[in-house]
């Protein structure tokens, strides 16, 4: 017998990504599992809900439907998860995180240890990931990001603010010359942590002056922080990086702090849940005990 649940947190994420084997990847199964759940659905409503064909897959229009309502029974058992979770004050069951790569590996994963090594009744599954996943559709208890929440419809809590640093190789600046205002950037070949086709603009702050929003260009772009860091190892431009992932490298003298006089707006790093997860005795206290080891971060 199919795990309903889980059957039901496939077909929405099949219907979001479009295919079989990224749903299947997603959710952590078998494609020809993700296959044979959704067949199984439509045998028992009598109706199809997608259409394959060697190339594409099409959303029918029961198929629509049945997705809204899947949802509606997904927000309602978390909810009902959380409620019963509430009665036991010791944190116990099962919670899924999602959490950026190298973030996610250089302080997530040892926070998270530490709780796990305190409670032996909690199981964790850490998925890492760039991309802004869907909470609620993928079945994450628990998103860490870095930067600004984006998605309106999770729940939030800041946890830590992540200083950012302008570097350069000595390299590029030995080439290229150092820019003395951050308006001189504008001038500069810069790595963009992100859509190479979206221009970047980068703000510096001095004192209690406004800031000074820059709109910055380069030649390389990257979706991944030590991608942008080794970049600018190599000198291919100046970065704009997390003092955390740079204060080796500064140390060494491989890269040099830029325009240290003005400073960028910190990375604020928060802990997403769905609203039904928020309140539960598993997540709020995993999220207090990520606050708590970031608490000088």
């Amino acid at each position: 017998m199919i795990d309903r649940i889980a059957a039901l947190r496939l077909f929405v994420r099949l219907v979001e990504r479009g295919s079989f084997s990224a749903a299947a990847a997603d959710l952590k199964i078998k494609q020809s599992t993700a296959s044979k759940w959704v067949a199984e659905i439509e045998a028992e409503l009598g109706v199809a809900l997608v259409q394959r064909t060697t190339r594409s897959l099409q959303v029918t229009e029961d198929g629509q439907r049945f997705r809204a309502h899947a949802r509606e029974v997904i927000a309602a058992f978390d909810a009902m998860r959380a409620e019963l979770a509430e009665r036991n004050p010791v944190p116990h069951g099962r919670v899924r995180i999602s959490a950026p790569v190298v973030f996610g590996q250089r302080f997530v994963v040892p926070a998270l240890a530490g709780f796990l090594v305190r409670h032996p009744d909690v199981h964790a599954e850490i998925v890492f990931a760039d991309r802004y996943v869907n909470l609620v559709d993928e079945g994450f208890d628990l998103a860490i990001r870095v930067g600004v929440p984006v998605d309106t419809t999770a729940r939030g809590r800041k946890l830590a603010d992540s200083r950012r640093v302008l570097v350069a190789a000595p390299a590029y600046l030995a080439a290229r010359g150092k820019p003395r205002t951050p308006r001189a950037l504008t001038g500069h070949d810069c790595l963009i942590h992100g859509d190479g086709n979206t221009a970047m603009v980068w703000r510096f702050g001095r004192g209690r002056s406004a800031e000074i929003p820059v709109t910055v260009r380069g030649r390389v772009a990257a979706n991944n922080s030590e991608a942008v860091l080794a970049l600018a190892r190599h000198g291919l431009g100046i970065a704009l990086l997390a003092d955390w992932l740079v204060t080796a490298d500064l140390a060494r003298g491989r890269l040099v702090e830029l325009l240290p006089r003005f400073h960028a707006p910190p990375a604020p790093v928060y802990a997403l849940a769905p609203p039904a997860r928020f309140a539960s005795t598993l997540v709020r206290a995993l999220t207090d005990h990520l606050a708590d080891a970031w608490r000088d971060r």
